[in-house]
């Protein structure tokens, strides 16, 4: 039997979700501040917790590359 509570996955769920939400929008907060970088790395913590990011988020991923001088495949 394993030591894991039983809800343990649904908790963890009711977190993630709101967490990956709370990301975006400090991604969104951190462009409106021209920090584009912190912004990207807001998205790469929303793709590393293993979530593909909205599509106007990809969009916006783009345009803040080009914001800071790089393009998709330097990173």
């Amino acid at each position: 039997m394993s030591g894991t509570p039983r809800n343990s996955y649904k908790d963890s769920e009711a977190r993630h979700v709101p967490a990956v939400a709370r990301s975006l929008r400090w991604a969104d907060e951190a462009a409106e501040r021209r920090d584009y970088r912190d912004a990207l790395g807001w998205l790469q913590a929303v793709e590393a917790a293993g979530e593909e990011l909205p599509d106007p988020y990809q969009a916006r991923r783009n345009a803040w590359l080009v914001a800071i001088g790089m393009h998709r495949s330097e990173c």
